[in-house]
């Protein structure tokens, strides 16, 4: 069987390598098919070597997600080129993209002039790939599908953590089962190939949960601790340069991790607060418009929160409805959070494509995320209480920044909380091996999912007769 998927999976590559040559021209597209190849190999090779886990099955999962990725990663770069009359070394892109291509390009050989950003982290890394091998979108590009690729099989990796004690399902189907679901993930995968930090950001998120599931497990070897604290060291620097933001929730994961093994763990804990408080000051030092001051708007709220927030065009209706939210005192936004927090849940929403581009259509397809959403949801209320199948306060690091983000953003900006969806999916995964391996826990479990299901599809219901 696995002989017939591989000789499929060979047979679609062929195709979007012969349409990509025969688009960009063959120079151009022997370019692109290059980097893609090399940004799919690169974490194929070290997961064949580092995981034990890893199988035909996983192979065979892993090459469509890459696929997935690839030829969405094509269509980005012929709509932000071709398409628009531009070429590979100068595109057409706005809002941040523009501006972190401009910052590169002007650094490079001063071509234009250079414009204000927050953080230099991902233009630094298009520079730097520029050096070598010359000006392209291609290369940031690649770049960027292989950290997202990288955070896929790195989130495979969190499962077969979590399901290792569970008879009956093994370590391969588990992560197999984990990249796939996070392939369906349309919004988490489109966002992981354009000129943004969003994958760097996936990568040092993911490398910071591996961090503090390791190191909460009391069974994790002292080895296996350092590399952990190294680990998140890393995750934080490229965090400190990328968006210092993520810091501050890194923070939240370190709490979680002293209050469930403080004892066991303390001088990796040490390590971990001095790592993340260098860090958030290089992070701070670095930015250029953000600032302690910012960050406490952010959670006082204000006049400055309402005008950042108005600026958002797409979303001026669900604004129009919120009107006055940052401006409300502390206690009575925390009372929005259900609100906030599933409306953060539905968006973007699957009929809401702005055009029928597929970088717009991609972000709609979210029927990963919401199979995952009710499974977690499911875990955090019937399973994360009992001791049995609990797996531990750092299970519940994503939730607290997922509710962080939908408080500070009056739940509108779910672009925030991609990073966490590995850990999502992981914890997701668990649930699927519980209901599969345990008989007592299959029906109370499938029967609260199915409430899941009807209360989601109203949602949706609703949602579209309210804005129609």
């Amino acid at each position: 069987m696995f002989r017939y998927c591989y000789i499929a999976l060979s047979l679609v590559a062929i195709v979007i390598a012969a349409i990509t040559v025969s688009t960009f021209g063959i120079a151009d597209g022997l370019s692109i098919v290059a980097a893609m190849a090399v940004a799919c190999a690169v974490p194929l090779a070290v997961a064949r070597r580092c995981c034990s886990w890893w199988s035909p099955t996983c192979c065979v999962a892993f090459a469509v997600v890459a696929l997935v990725l690839v030829a969405s990663a094509v269509n980005y770069i012929y709509a932000t080129t071709l398409q628009q009359g531009a070429t590979l070394e100068m595109p057409i892109l706005d809002c941040d993209a523009g501006g972190y291509y401009k910052w590169a390009l002007h650094h490079y050989d001063g071509r234009c002039d250079e414009p204000l950003i927050t953080f230099f982290g991902f233009p630094m890394a298009m520079l730097a790939l520029w050096r070598v091998l010359g000006v392209s979108i291609v290369w940031p590009v690649a770049m960027n599908l292989m950290l997202t690729a990288t955070s896929v099989i790195m989130a495979a990796s969190l499962a077969v953590t979590f399901t290792r004690r569970i008879k009956g399902i093994t370590p391969s189907a588990t992560a197999a089962i984990t990249m796939a679901l996070l392939g369906l993930h349309g919004y988490f995968m489109s966002q992981g190939f354009v000129i943004q930090k969003e994958a760097l950001n996936y990568v040092s998120l993911t490398m910071i949960a591996m961090a503090l599931v390791w190191l909460q497990d009391s069974d994790t070897a002292h080895r296996k601790a350092i590399a952990a604290v190294a680990m998140y060291a890393v995750a934080c620097v490229v965090l400190a340069l990328v968006r210092a933001k993520y810091i501050n929730f890194a923070a939240f994961g370190v709490i979680l991790l002293g209050l469930s093994c403080w004892r066991t763990r303390w001088r990796s804990l040490l390590a971990l607060v001095a790592i993340t408080g260098i860090t958030w000051y290089l992070g701070m030092y670095f930015s250029t418009t953000y600032s302690v001051e910012q960050q406490v708007y952010n959670v006082t709220g204000g006049e400055i929160m309402t005008l950042a927030f108005k600026g958002d065009n797409y979303q001026s209706m669900y604004y129009g409805w919120m009107d006055g939210y940052f401006t409300l005192p502390m206690w009575k936004r925390a009372l929005y959070l259900p609100f906030t927090c599933g409306t953060m849940a539905i968006i973007p929403f699957p009929w809401g494509a702005e055009s029928s581009a597929w970088t717009s259509v991609m972000p709609r397809v979210r029927i990963g995320w919401y199979l995952c959403a009710g499974l977690m949801v499911i875990y955090y209320l019937m399973l994360s209480w009992r001791r049995k199948h609990s797996l531990g306060l750092v299970a519940w690091w994503p939730v607290i920044c997922y509710v962080g983000i939908a408080y500070i953003c009056a739940g509108s900006v779910s672009r925030y909380t991609l990073p966490f969806q590995p850990l999502f999916v992981a914890i997701a995964v668990y649930v699927i091996a519980l209901i599969r391996t345990d008989n007592t826990l299959r029906r109370p479990l499938l029967s609260a999912y199915a409430v899941y299901a009807i209360a989601l599809v109203t949602s949706l219901v609703g949602a579209i007769f309210i804005i129609s």
